[in-house]
């Protein structure tokens, strides 16, 4: 594994998962950038998955909110 120094495990496993992939040897193939890259979509992905999943809870919230709210309004009208 010829990684740079400072590289995180995650970045250090798809490294070596890629290499015991590339039967015969990498043919020239640049491991540790594929692997950055890699792990930099996964991560990219997963941060688009996380605000997703934030938005729809936000969504709930605001329309749970906005019930109360009508809710309430109207137990104040005469």
């Amino acid at each position: 594994m010829t990684g740079a120094p400072g590289r995180d495990r995650l970045t250090a496993v798809v490294e070596r998962a890629i290499e015991q992939h590339l039967p015969g040897g990498t043919y020239g193939v640049d491991v540790p950038s594929m692997a950055r890259e890699v792990v930099r979509q996964v991560r990219r992905q997963l941060v688009f998955e996380r605000l997703e999943e934030t938005k729809a809870k936000l969504a709930g919230t605001l329309e749970g909110n906005a019930a109360r709210a009508e809710e309430a309004s109207q137990g104040d009208a005469p």
